[in-house]
């Protein structure tokens, strides 16, 4: 953590409507983190397994594959699909049209605890859901871009508002930043990491798109050195690792990661 503070980049001041804003939050500490006995990858907890909510076409369907390779990367762990939910097989009582905007939308408390945690294996790091329909997560809210329980090892994250990735080109490479940023995000979470304050990082909670889209793709030094700790890898080897995907898939942060990765050497 000391040898990137040259990296940490201040999270600014929020703004009216910004996460931070409507949200106040006092963050997490390495140490707090270790207090707070985090779920953490294991023999016994070694896998990370998926299911799909509903259906994706092509280029969908694309993005899915490729944040599927990602999240292997980010918890070096193997990515399993275990499960796909037809969108018929979610109750009326899970589903809604808002009643101003007029999305069509699943109910993301439903997802987490009465699809994935009774289907969730006893091998998961963590059972994930991903749809192509907006969520929302109770009374009071609008939208979700993702939720996740930090105790029951279960998430579930939407591509709807990430734009559409098809045929190709800058759309494909939004949609693919989104939906990664926001699958690490919220395997985070399950990994029992708060959201960061201070710095500038994956880890940050946002309030809308425009919020979203500032945060870097990349954990600031702090969440970095709960993940490292968590996933017990060599940083370097693994900085490296996420720094080729970016390159390969043209997403921006793979110089942060790969002067991370030359700061703290080859392990």
């Amino acid at each position: 953590e000391d040898r990137l503070r040259s990296l940490a980049e201040p999270l600014p001041p929020p703004r009216p409507g910004d996460w931070l804003a409507e949200h106040p939050e006092k963050g997490q500490t390495f140490r707090q983190y270790l207090a707070a006995n985090p779920v953490r990858r294991s023999a016994e907890l070694s896998t990370v397994y998926l299911c799909l909510v509903g259906a994706f076409d092509g280029p969908q369907q694309a993005v899915v594959d490729r944040t599927a390779e990602y999240l292997g990367l980010f918890v070096d762990a193997p990515v399993v699909t275990r499960r796909r939910l037809p969108t018929a097989d979610v109750p009326a009582r899970a589903r809604r049209t808002h009643p101003d905007r007029g999305d069509r939308q699943f109910l993301s408390t439903y997802l987490l605890y009465e699809v994935l945690e009774p289907d969730r294996p006893a091998d998961a790091l963590a059972y994930l859901a991903l749809t192509a329909r907006d969520l929302w997560p109770g009374d009071g809210w609008n939208f979700v871009f993702g939720q996740a329980d930090v105790r029951r090892r279960v998430g579930v994250w939407s591509i709807y508002r990430n734009g559409y990735p098809g045929p190709g080109g800058e759309a494909a490479r939004r949609c693919l930043r989104r939906t990664v940023m926001a699958a690490a995000h919220e395997t985070g979470h399950v990994l029992t990491l708060a959201h960061c304050t201070p710095f500038q990082c994956l880890k940050n909670g946002t309030n809308h798109q425009a919020e979203r889209d500032d945060r870097p793709i990349h954990p600031c030094p702090v969440c970095l050195r709960k993940l490292v700790w968590n996933l017990q890898v060599e940083p370097g080897p693994y900085l490296r690792r996420l720094a080729e995907f970016h390159t390969r898939y043209g997403l921006d942060g793979a110089d942060w990661l790969e002067r991370a990765a030359g700061l703290l050497g080859p392990g």
